[in-house]
């Protein structure tokens, strides 16, 4: 009995120890987040440092919220201009060296300083990752104090708020249709206890509100209001809408009852980046200065209604990164020297002043997050990894021969819509230039030798759809024109002129005579396939549905393959129930099922075999982002896997060869990195 009193007492001993230190957890954490509160919000540095060191001394064996501390400390320095900063960092990797990310983060920043001084006043300018997401992760703002950053799951899309600090996540919206699936963007209040976001919900598409703890999500008003920012008072969200006939405006949308003030109309290209000046009086924004034009200038916007006035005005491609938080410079991006680079303008009362300074070099091919309070400037960085691939399958389709392979073309992580010319001789793809400013352009690839040429058609190319007419002489291509209308287009395969035009047009294929083509168009409500006849302009009609992803034309000439969604009864305008796959006579007639897929499946990609008997297609699972290659006979055989799936990632788009044993995949993803520019500007412009 005796021993079983001690054995008691020594486990609620245990459990005591357990729960003190659980409590002694939550009080480091309460205090860490008080410091960043007023290192991060309201610039008080020095206060900051004195609750850091208090975090030290009475919780230091709290290690993972102690070294938290520490190397915010050691920023806090930084940011004075003060030599201590490198004792702190020393320490983590003296004292917490099991903590490895802060260590990895300290290393970087120790290596910083001991390089040359940097722009403020004894601290280096330094650039460091900050956060790391998984494929398809799209970032869109980040809280002015810097602790959150907002995202879209890739999965799902819905909006949730990642605490940079801890990692730990919180989802905002639940994907159902009275919270509304964030579309494209998101924008944090002021005060970092909001977010403004474009949603998908049950009423259609709306700008909608709420809380960075998910709280009173409520409407702010309906149609394609895309958030921006908002003003520095916090009673309106900055945002841009397009209208029906294709212009767009950029507005102003009152938080507290969704009224709606046009500030400024633009006819042929949307805003790039729009933000506030820090006192509110100004909006910088970037568009093409003219109809033709790729390149952009930056002008600055009264946000009282006045006329604009130009901020940068070069050839080059400029676009806005953020107002510093003195409201005395605007940080932009160019690609002037032959790279994407960071330049920093001064600005006052609204006009440039001086000529523009190079901040960073090389900085890449960024997505711009925004400046924190403090003067760091957050951006993002998708890291391509689409290339074409060939594989080998054996003549009954059922099995890879030769794995998938790439391509050795000239960029590497950005290579999309393969398509073998009628001969089987050439290779063409859409290409991109990732590591260089540059449109996208078409690289021919010869298979016999592998040399390839390229072309540059004047127009913005998209990655998806290109297809070799019969007779191997033009292309058609996906992207929008010199006066930015989207559609699909023919293109001289020597030259690379622009030709015919179908605009409207997603997804196309030729006629085997080469006399029309074969397209999904958009429509009201709708998204018919239609024959347009090359000769007289004219479209015919042949399927009232919606086409879904492809559209491919049998060898013969004779059937139209295609994919086609099925609304769902009770929410037509947002939602799809199920996907079919279907053939139909190219001169019109009934649209027969090959295959049904129910929601999340749907179908990717779509080509035939050249024995006409049997169709490749691309098996996608939205839910799982799951992609797979099958096949499957139009005349009542079972559909087969070939290919469960690559570590080269997601399947987009398929071509196979006229020898039928070849085919190219577009495959691949995309990885999201956030990552932070500090201590470029000088200290006297960083708002205290």
């Amino acid at each position: 009995m005796k021993r079983f009193f001690i054995l008691l007492a020594v486990i609620t001993l245990a459990a005591l120890s357990i729960t003190a230190f659980a409590q002694r957890a939550k009080d480091a954490e309460v205090l860490y987040h008080r410091g960043v509160q007023l290192e991060e919000v309201k610039g008080e540095l020095k206060e900051a440092i004195a609750v850091y060191e208090k975090l030290l001394k009475e919780f230091v064996n709290v290690r993972p919220i102690a070294a938290q501390a520490l190397l915010r400390m050691g920023i806090c320095y930084e940011k004075l201009g003060q030599k201590e900063s490198q004792a702190a960092y020393q320490r983590i990797l003296r004292d917490f060296a099991d903590q490895a990310e802060i260590v990895a983060q300290a290393r970087v920043r120790l290596a910083a300083l001991g390089g040359t001084a940097g722009a403020a006043s004894g601290s280096t300018m330094a650039v460091r990752r900050v956060w790391a997401g998984s494929d398809m992760d799209i970032l869109w703002a980040v809280s002015p104090d810097g602790r959150f950053l907002s995202l879209a799951d890739p999965k799902t899309g819905d909006l949730v708020v990642c605490e940079l600090a801890t990692g730990r996540t919180r989802r905002l919206t639940n994907g159902g249709r009275s919270a509304g699936r964030p579309s494209e963007a998101s924008a944090f209040s002021p005060d970092g206890m909001h977010v403004a976001y474009l949603s998908q919900g049950g009423q259609g598409t709306e700008l909608r509100i709420i809380g960075v703890d998910g709280s009173n999500p409520r409407v702010l008003q309906s149609g394609r209001y895309v958030p921006h920012a908002w003003s520095p008072d916090g009673k309106h969200v900055l945002t841009h809408f397009t209208r029906q006939d294709g212009t767009t405006e950029i507005t102003s949308v009152s938080v507290a009852d969704g009224s709606v003030r046009v500030l400024k109309r633009l006819n042929w290209s949307g805003p790039g980046k729009m933000c506030f000046s820090p006192d509110g009086h100004y909006i910088a924004y970037d568009v093409p200065p003219r109809q033709t034009a790729e390149e952009r200038d930056i002008y600055l916007l009264p946000a009282d209604g006045r006329p604009e006035t130009p901020l940068v005005q070069h050839p080059a491609n400029d676009r806005v990164l953020g107002w510093a938080p003195d409201g005395k410079s605007l940080l932009f991006f160019s690609d002037r020297t032959g790279t994407w680079d960071a330049w920093l303008v001064q600005v006052i009362d609204g006009r440039p002043q001086g000529l523009p300074e190079l901040v960073k070099k090389d900085i890449g091919r960024i997505v711009p997050i925004g400046f924190s309070n403090t003067g760091s400037f957050y951006y993002g960085l998708s890291i391509p990894m689409q290339d074409v691939y060939v594989a080998t399958l054996d003549p009954t389709l059922d099995q890879i021969l030769t794995p998938p392979a790439p391509i050795a073309g000239r960029f590497v992580g950005a290579n999309f819509a393969p398509d073998w010319s009628p001969d089987g001789k050439y290779l063409a793809y859409v290409a991109r230039p990732v590591s260089r400013p540059g449109p996208h352009t078409i690289a021919i690839r010869s298979v016999e030798s592998g040399e390839e040429r390229e072309l540059s058609p004047k127009m913005k190319l998209l990655g998806y759809n290109l297809r070799w007419s019969p007779d191997g002489r033009s292309m058609l291509v996906r992207g929008y024109d010199a006066q930015d209308r989207f559609g699909v287009y023919t293109i001289d395969v020597q030259t690379g002129e622009v030709m015919t035009a179908i605009p409207g047009a997603y997804w196309a294929d030729w006629s085997r005579d080469g006399k029309a083509i074969l397209c999904a168009k958009n429509a009201r409500n709708s998204r018919p396939l239609v024959v347009r006849n090359l000769e007289t302009g004219q479209d015919k009609e042949i399927f009232s549905g919606y086409a879904g992803l492809s559209v491919a034309v049998s060898p013969d000439g004779r059937w139209v393959a295609f994919s086609s969604i099925e609304l769902d009864a009770q929410n037509p305008k947002t939602e799809w129930s199920a996907a079919t796959l279907r053939i139909m006579p190219v001169t019109g007639g009934e649209a027969r099922q090959v295959l049904r897929l129910q929601r999340p499946e749907d179908f990717a990609a779509i080509a035939w075999a050249p024995n006409g008997r049997q169709l490749l297609f691309v098996r996608r699972n939205l839910k799982e982002n799951r992609f797979e290659l099958w096949h499957v006979g139009v005349d009542g055989e079972e559909p087969r896997r070939i290919l469960i799936g690559l570590a080269i990632g997601d399947i987009c788009q398929i071509s196979m060869h006229p020898d039928g044993r070849q085919v190219a995949l577009n495959a691949g993803g995309s990885k999201a990195e956030l990552w932070v520019l500090e201590n470029f500007l000088p200290p006297q412009k960083v708002a205290k």
